[in-house]
């Protein structure tokens, strides 16, 4: 019975967040609030809460309250792939890279406003320091990418890019120790900034591919390298 009630109470707090147009980080209402609002106990609220936490709508932070969610409905794990079988996952997440990034570029290229490329310019600068120091570079490489699909001002596309990363960081994981690698990832993006940064669409995602490619020899490579 609690349970159903919970429910409905976790659908009622998802409509108002709809409704009243709250942004990410704003905080709800509090324990007391909801439970006079929706005549229900302690008990029934903290478990609607819980259910909107592991919907990704809402974040609860310990002694603070509960906060909109900064991606909402976005979890760490969007489509499930911890539970698929990972022999071939890196192959079909980077054929997903093929199928996307180059069109990403593309209309980056024709979309992205000045505060797009200085994002952009910041990852690569910041990737460029930690290689240099020896230190992991993932980071900025995933905010260099994200701040390419950012340029695109799609609010669709900025959900689906999870994705995307999760592709980049199985990537980096194959490939960061290669001899070469940082170096021709660097390169790559440094090539892509420059066609997003004069507007060519269609070099921006040639080089999008070419780079993906690249990555894929690089994994290639390590494998190989790997085999006893």
């Amino acid at each position: 019975m609690q349970i159903g009630m919970a429910r409905g109470v976790a659908n009622e707090i998802r409509s108002q967040i709809e409704s009243s147009g709250l942004a990410p980080g704003e905080k709800l209402p509090t324990e007391s609030t909801l439970m006079q609002r929706y005549g229900v106990s302690r008990s029934t609220v903290r478990e609607a809460m819980k259910l909107l936490q592991a919907e990704n709508v809402v974040e609860i932070r310990r002694g603070l309250g509960s906060f909109v969610a900064s991606k909402t409905g976005i979890g760490p794990d969007p489509l499930g792939l911890r539970f698929e079988e990972q022999a071939h996952l890196l192959e079909e997440l980077m054929e997903v890279r093929l199928l996307l990034e180059p069109g990403i570029a593309e209309c980056a290229a024709r979309r992205r406003g000045d505060a797009d490329i200085a994002l952009m310019e910041k990852a690569i600068s910041d990737m460029e320091k930690a290689a240099e120091n020896g230190e992991d570079y993932d980071a900025y490489d995933y905010r260099f990418h994200t701040a390419v699909a950012e340029g695109t001002h799609n609010r669709v596309l900025e959900r689906m890019f999870p994705v995307i990363l999760e592709a980049i960081e199985k990537g980096y994981e194959q490939t960061a120790y290669l001899h070469g690698s940082v170096e021709r990832a660097l390169s790559y993006h440094r090539r892509i900034l420059g066609a997003i940064r004069t507007q060519n669409a269609p070099e921006a995602g040639r080089l999008a591919r070419l780079h993906i490619e690249q990555t894929l020899r690089d994994i290639a490579e390590r494998k190989k390298g790997a085999t006893p």
